[in-house]
């Protein structure tokens, strides 16, 4: 879907809501005004039929004198006539007319039958005296009290018991209210009855229209309201976010461009607030994305810089075996994994002469580049004055003398170095603060050889070191390593230690160099697990098999 469809939808949602609240705003509004209106107008109904039948009573009283409650008879003030009747009887109808009555009767009660005297009915007219009629099922009861009604002098509105007079009745498919007045004798008594009915349907059709009438204005009203309000959510709403829709949508070409989106919304509220914070963002995803590309720019030479690292010391060390295939005397194999791309650890081995194997394992303080570097340069200067000297004692506190000379980063490396006379079994060797080596004899296990340590080289100027001679027999083996082995730890920060070291190498130790270190190798990497490398892991073994000439 476009983004026109996109904000088309979110136009018709709102009206729509709009319209749908309206809706069920006007309608509750109507309800709620129509009960209260209906209400008023039939409390004002009453009213005014009370009003009314109050007006016919009196008009009746003033014109009918009787000498007792069962007979009627019709006066004048001075004589019998029966112009008296028909100016009554127009009297009521009006009444009926004036006040919009549905009929106005006047009649006497009895305990079983009434006697209507008149009736402004178009159904009745002319109604002589004397005529006899039921009652109307409930009325009977307001008939009678209204009949014994007894007000003392003229009739009263306010005193009158208005709520105990009239009834609300269907007549002939029509509902009526009716209200029940008493007309009274010259003596104040009352002796006969005037009721007013007042048509409901004309009240019903009267309040349904004003109520129509209402909810049409209110509902016009809110209508008008409702375009008014979305005109205004859709300049201050709609319109800003569809520009800010477009300005997301030219993000990507922003960052390729390096010119950061504009959104030109200015509304003062949250949304242009949301407007600013995009475009800093996009300003700092430009920025970002500009910064990452000169990142991985740098990174990319710094790994082309390690791998060349790494094939330069790869290429130092001794890495193709078997080393010296004409010669039968010993086996000697080594391998170094480094933590890093580049690591500090290193191996050598070489022959000083031809009855002579010079062996060096160490460690230098660190990791990197940096190590790497020092690593070359103390391997350079090791195998130099081992070959020179031919004496690891010396070999070392020369070395030592020169590293101490020049080392402004104060690096040090940790030696084990050692000189095989390859005729007699016998080594000469010292350990420059190295890991003790493991020694297996022709007819016993690996152990740990217990040698004397001294300083580390390049730690300190001048310090002497010791030496040490050990012999192997026809069938031993000599393993030497770095810390990366015994330390090297799993996800429960545990150390892998010497003791799992020497038992790992007697698993192998009937068995070559080679499968020595794989022994090794394997029994680290499965304590280890899924923990990473933190050190370099470095090994050399070697087995001594004798005389070339034996």
């Amino acid at each position: 879907m476009n983004k026109t469809k996109f904000t088309k939808r979110l136009a018709f949602k709102t009206m729509t809501q709009l319209f749908i609240i309206v809706i069920i705003v006007s309608f509750i509004a109507a309800t709620i005004i129509g009960i209260n209106t209906r209400a008023e107008m039939a409390e004002t109904l009453r009213d005014y039929t009370y009003e009314a039948s109050l007006t016919g009573s009196k008009v009746a009283s003033s014109r009918i004198i009787t000498d007792n409650r069962g007979s009627v008879v019709k006066y004048l003030k001075t004589k019998k006539t029966d112009l008296d009747y028909e100016t009554l009887l127009e009297n009521l109808k009006t009444i009926t007319s004036n006040y919009d009555l549905h009929c106005c009767d006047l009649f006497v009660p009895h305990e079983d039958h009434i006697t209507y005297i008149m009736s402004t009915d178009d159904k009745k007219p002319g109604q002589s005296l004397g005529k006899e009629a039921s009652y109307y099922g409930s009325e009977k009861k307001y008939i009678m009290k209204a009949l014994n009604v007894s007000l003392k002098s003229e009739l009263d509105y306010e005193k009158s018991p208005r709520k105990n007079l009239y009834t609300d009745d269907v007549k002939k498919g029509v509902d009526i209210m009716t209200y029940y007045m008493p007309v009274l004798d010259k003596d104040g008594k009352p002796v006969a009855v005037l009721s007013a009915s007042y048509s409901v349907a004309f009240f019903v059709k009267t309040s349904s229209q004003d109520i129509i009438r209402l909810v049409c204005v209110s509902l016009g009203v809110m209508l008008v309201s409702v375009i008014i309000f979305f005109f205004s959510i859709r300049k201050r709403i709609i319109k800003p976010v569809t520009k800010l829709t477009k300005a997301v949508r030219k993000m990507k070409e922003s960052v390729k461009s390096g010119q950061a989106v504009k959104t030109d919304i200015h509304t003062s509220d949250e949304i242009e607030e949301l407007a600013v914070t995009f475009e800093d963002m996009n300003k700092d995803l430009i920025g970002y994305i500009d910064e990452n590309t000169k990142i991985t720019a740098e990174k990319e030479r710094i790994d082309t810089e390690l791998n060349l690292a790494t094939n330069i010391q790869a290429g130092m060390l001794p890495d193709k075996f078997p080393a010296f295939p004409d010669r039968n005397d010993f086996d000697i194999y080594a391998s170094m994994t480094p933590a890093k791309e580049v690591g500090g650890d290193f191996y050598d081995f070489f022959m000083i002469d031809e009855n002579r194997l010079g062996i060096v394992m160490a460690d230098v303080s660190g990791k990197g580049v940096p190590a790497a570097l020092f690593m070359m340069y103390s391997k350079i200067l090791l195998k130099s004055y081992t070959l020179m000297k031919q004496n690891p004692k010396a070999a070392l506190e020369e070395v030592n003398r020169q590293i101490c000379e020049n080392n402004p980063e104060e690096l040090f490396v940790t030696v084990w170095l050692g000189v095989l006379d390859l005729k007699t079994g016998i080594c000469t060797a010292s350990n420059a603060g190295h890991e003790k080596p493991a020694v297996k004899q022709a007819d016993g296990h690996f152990e740990l050889f217990k040698d004397k340590h001294g300083m580390m080289i390049g730690y300190m100027d001048g310090v002497p070191f010791k030496e040490y001679e050990f012999k192997l027999s026809k069938g031993s083996k000599l393993f030497l390593y770095t810390d990366g082995v015994a330390e090297a730890t799993n996800a429960d920060e545990e150390l892998f230690g010497t003791d799992r070291m020497i038992e790992a190498l007697r698993t192998a130790e009937n068995k070559t160099p080679k499968d020595v270190l794989e022994a090794v190798n394997e029994a680290v990497d499965e304590f280890v697990g899924d923990a990473p490398q933190f050190d370099d892991l470095t090994m050399l073994c070697i087995e001594y098999n004798g005389d070339n000439e034996e």
